[in-house]
């Protein structure tokens, strides 16, 4: 049976590394429509600014993509976020909160959808501004630069309700390392999902029959966070 597969992005990021003699975000979903054949792609909104917008107008633009869809493909890029702008007015945090609500409609309630974060390459052809690899130079894990996203994206990573742990001994007890599937927004680069669409949509699904497992975040805050100096915090894995 073919899929439904919802696509939030940033269009006009022109931070991403070239696709097709382009640098721009838009392309990568070009080609996932050409990847997924007999699959039905629904495009999200990406540049638009929802200020201007009543809420019943952006609820209804977005139920009527996300509602028939199971599947929810989230496409991370450099510049994906105004850190200077509150979330609730940027689309993509949006796309995710409806994407994760159980929306009522004609006597039937659609389901949350599985989820994955496919991190796109920056325009030096690296995953570092959010997945850097080999961080501990024992367990080579992967650190999550998770303060680089919106709110509703990171309190959907690393949110299972009981985690395992690497017992690495080069990490503190505060920097524990993560292994499994403890994210309900499963990250993924580009590389590796293009490689194996399939498995990594399986991934997607198996969370999603498994969603009891996860405290999961479905609102939209209004949320603006200024530069700290400490953008590259995050979380530790092994994949």
């Amino acid at each position: 049976m073919a899929r439904k597969i919802f696509v939030s992005y940033k269009h006009s990021d022109r931070n991403v590394a070239p696709l097709n003699g382009q640098m721009i975000a838009r392309e990568y979903v070009d080609e996932l429509i050409k990847l997924f054949k007999g699959d039905e792609i629904f495009k999200g909104e990406g540049n638009e600014d929802l200020s201007e917008f009543k809420d019943e107008t952006i609820q209804t633009h977005l139920k009527d993509k996300i509602y028939d869809s199971s599947i929810t493909l989230v496409l991370l890029s450099p510049n994906m976020k105004n850190a200077y702008e509150d979330e609730s007015n940027q689309w993509i945090p949006r796309e995710i909160s409806y994407s994760l609500k159980e929306i009522a409609r004609q006597g039937r309630k659609s389901r949350t959808n599985g989820m994955l974060a496919v991190v796109l390459p920056d325009q030096y052809w690296s995953y570092a501004y959010f997945l850097e690899n080999n961080t501990c130079p024992v367990c080579h894990c992967t650190t999550h630069h998770t303060n680089r996203l919106f709110q509703i994206l990171r309190e959907n990573m690393f949110n299972i309700k009981e985690p395992t742990f690497n017992p690495c001994w080069n990490h503190l007890s505060t920097n524990l390392v993560y292994t499994g599937l403890f994210s309900y927004i499963h990250p993924v680069r580009w590389c590796d999902f293009i490689k194996n669409t399939e498995a990594n949509l399986k991934i997607a699904e198996d969370i999603r029959e498994n969603i009891d497992a996860y405290n999961l975040t479905k609102v939209v805050k209004d949320y603006v966070r200024k530069s700290t100096g400490n953008e590259l915090g995050g979380y530790t894995a092994n994949f």
